[in-house]
């Protein structure tokens, strides 16, 4: 089985998302029509649930950027941060030679 990237990641993710969003809009429809449910009870579990996936949805970007970092880790590319650091540093060395 192939690894999967962080481009393979995120496809999936957004693919659960958007799949779990029509199962969800099926169910709380049906149960509307089979009288389960009154729509505001189907307002508010909509909501529920959307509060629960953009917490999800968090949680997710979060690991991809940590899969990402990785990532760029073990390929030896410097991050954002690691530019800054580097730059940092140039300009105390700079700042000390200018002083000699």
């Amino acid at each position: 089985m192939e690894k999967m990237g962080p481009v393979d990641f995120i496809k999936f993710g957004i693919g659960s998302m958007l799949l779990a969003k029509e199962q969800a809009e099926k169910f709380i429809d049906e149960a509307v029509k089979k009288g389960e449910m009154s729509k505001e009870e189907a307002r508010k579990q909509l909501e529920e649930w959307k509060k629960e996936a953009q917490k999800s949805q968090k949680e997710f970007e979060k690991t991809i950027q940590k899969e990402v970092q990785k990532a760029l880790k073990e390929l030896g590319i410097a991050t954002k941060d690691d530019i800054n650091a580097l730059k940092k540093e140039i300009k105390e060395l700079k700042e000390l030679i200018e002083k000699k």
